[in-house]
């Protein structure tokens, strides 16, 4: 991500599996980074358990799309700070995910600000 944050024309996003390292578990977008983002999709991306969102970080950001990431069970803090965010599109997540975004969950307050919220249905992993 350290090459990717600094370029200053980047508008479009998409990561998708297989993009990180193979022991990477931890997704950072730091402060100050991709300055004109507008779109960003996070799409089958199971390896990343923690995503961290630095203030100051993606400030065109607009819409975000998070689908099919089975190891992500919350929201990172730092999606308060995408004050520019209108529409945030969540779809077969882990259901431990989609309870703390509810209105009465934990991580509710992290994406309340979006006028446009769509939540699609969780994620149940196949018995074995």
């Amino acid at each position: 991500m350290g090459m990717l944050d600094k370029l200053p024309n980047l508008t479009t996003l998409l990561l998708i599996s297989e993009v990180f390292e193979e022991n990477t578990k931890i997704l950072v977008f730091s402060k100050e980074g991709f300055p004109s983002l507008q779109f960003l999709s996070v799409f089958c991306v199971d390896e990343i358990t923690e995503w961290s969102v630095e203030e100051g970080v993606m400030p065109s950001l607009w819409r975000l799309r998070i689908w099919f990431c089975s190891g992500l069970t919350t929201l990172p803090d730092g999606l308060t700070y995408l004050t520019n965010l209108k529409e945030l599109t969540i779809f077969r997540m882990p259901r431990e995910l989609h309870s703390r975004i509810q209105e009465d969950g934990e991580d509710f307050c992290r994406i309340q600000h979006v006028p446009s919220v769509v939540i699609g249905e969780p994620y149940d992993p196949p018995m074995q």
